[in-house]
């Protein structure tokens, strides 16, 4: 990510990607919904051009503030319940893994994809967005979280914490539903650490 100093930030991928897929989901979602996120100007290749939204990621924010961590994960199900609901255009991506469905989905919602801007919430890193079942959105969510490596009894308690808020504020049911279609998803990402994927196995029952 680079700033470009005129309120604007370039986003460069470092592997192929479709940015201009990126943007035109970002685009209709800012004229169709009522989800905050970056205003796009630009996509071209891996090169995306955006907004620079000022302010903290909700993970930054607590980590210098820890006492929020009941209020952002209730902020975090209501934005991605809001999203859920919002029926996905016919042209939105379909990903193997999946399940089949009509709505828009994130796949990699979690407190470092959200920024707490001047204006309140905005969702960034749309790379994955996709259409399909809202459960498994949420399922997704929780797995990221749950798997997240942290160190120490402190943050270990923190995140355990944050999941469970979310999973209440979110709808236990719709995430277990989903689960375990939602780790393997994650567990077949090459980028998942050993930490995590162990933590993931583990949610599998080996």
């Amino acid at each position: 990510m680079y700033d470009l100093a005129d309120g604007t930030v370039l986003r460069r991928y470092r592997t192929p990607h479709d940015s201009e897929l990126e943007a035109r989901a970002m685009i209709w979602l800012s004229e169709h919904g009522d989800t905050a996120l970056p205003r796009v100007h630009d996509a071209s290749g891996r090169d995306l051009v955006m907004d620079r939204v000022p302010g903290p990621t909700m993970m930054e924010d607590l980590e210098a503030r820890p006492w929020r961590i009941v209020g952002h994960a209730r902020t975090l199900a209501h934005l991605q319940r809001r999203l859920n609901a919002i029926d996905a255009p016919a042209w939105f991506p379909e990903r193997s893994g999946v399940p089949a469905g009509g709505k828009v989905l994130h796949l990699d919602l979690h407190p470092m994809n959200i920024i707490l801007g001047p204006d309140g919430p905005s969702i960034i890193d749309w790379t994955n967005a996709a259409r399909g079942q809202g459960s498994f959105d949420a399922a997704m969510s929780f797995a990221l979280m749950s798997g997240f490596e942290v160190d120490g009894v402190k943050d270990r308690a923190g995140r355990r914490l944050m999941v469970e808020v979310f999973a209440r504020s979110r709808g236990r049911r719709a995430i277990r539903g989903r689960l375990p279609e939602a780790v393997r998803f994650r567990l077949a990402d090459p980028h998942v650490t050993p930490g995590e994927r162990l933590r993931l196995q583990a949610m599998l029952g080996g």
